[in-house]
């Protein structure tokens, strides 16, 4: 799959991205950290946006659309994070 650059708006936006600048910076947020931080923060996210079912759906459908343009490794590690969030 390819990735255009209205796809990757699309999916920022349905991420709550609005713009390329505030994804270089929210991005940057997670440089350095290791895994298990990572994993805390995401399960901090889920108790946020898990308070508002209408905003978790949107997310988790914009996070299943990236799936297929991610490598296997990528997929994999994905995989643990949506059944973190789902779970």
């Amino acid at each position: 799959m390819t990735i255009s650059d209205k796809l990757l708006m699309d999916l920022a936006n349905d991420l709550g991205i609005e713009s390329i600048k505030e994804a270089e910076r929210r991005a940057e947020q997670f440089v350095g950290k290791s895994d298990e931080t990572l994993m805390r923060e995401i399960v901090q996210l889920k108790e946020r946006i898990k308070n508002d079912p209408e905003v978790f759906e949107r997310q988790m459908k914009a996070i299943y659309a990236m799936r297929p343009m991610m490598t296997e490794k990528q997929k994999a590690r994905l995989d643990q994070i949506i059944r973190l969030l789902e779970s």
